[in-house]
């Protein structure tokens, strides 16, 4: 644990609380973290978290950031798997979307789950995730612009294609599908359906 303390003192506690506190959301929810346990978990003294954070709440806030941050970087790279010229972009944004949530369960519940935080009371979170949204209504427009999906209000057709990724997201999470459903299958399946939809 020294050793640990001691490379925080380098500048990197704020990261690595972070990182620990969605690591203990994953093991035993929001309500398992404190800033007491976090410092102990992590080898550091008691007053040593507050430097970075004022309270729990700040903290649990900055997870959510991070992990809007992350998915929106996911979103935007190449990683989506199609090219940006392609209207398979939005198929594949939509199956990257999923894919984060299972991969970062602890964050996508802070984000946008069961123990999402309240964002009319953190302008970061409102800004972070409101730069996630304008993100999916612009590339809706620019395929709507090449013809290539229907002319119908752009935000309301992201909404309701974020509706349909973050309900199955959320009811993997929540192990309320069928653990032998073949999951690429039904995330292919989904995808493919709303942008067929979004196309006639």
């Amino acid at each position: 644990m020294a050793e640990r303390a001691r490379t925080y003192h380098h500048g990197d506690l704020r990261a690595s609380l972070v990182e620990e506190a969605a690591a203990m959301i994953s093991e035993g929810g929001a309500a398992s973290v404190t800033m007491r346990a976090i410092g102990s978990r992590l080898g550091v003294s008691r007053a040593a978290p507050y430097r970075h954070f004022p309270d729990k709440t700040a903290l649990l806030v900055a997870v959510a950031v991070e992990g809007f941050r992350r998915l929106n970087q996911r979103l935007r790279g190449d990683g989506t798997g199609a090219s940006g010229s392609s209207v398979e972009r939005l198929r594949h944004m939509g199956e990257q979307y999923v894919r984060f949530a299972l991969e970062n369960p602890a964050h996508y519940r802070l984000m946008y789950g069961r123990e999402a935080l309240a964002r009319q009371d953190h302008p970061e979170l409102r800004q972070a995730a409101g730069a996630l949204l304008e993100h999916l209504i612009g590339v809706i427009r620019l395929h709507q612009q090449r013809g290539e999906i229907e002319r119908a209000d752009p935000r309301a057709q992201a909404y309701v294609a974020w509706s349909a990724v973050h309900g199955l997201a959320s009811l993997l999470i929540e192990r309320q599908i069928d653990p032998n459903v073949d999951v690429n299958a039904l995330l292919s399946q989904t995808t493919q359906t709303l942008l067929d939809g979004m196309r006639d």
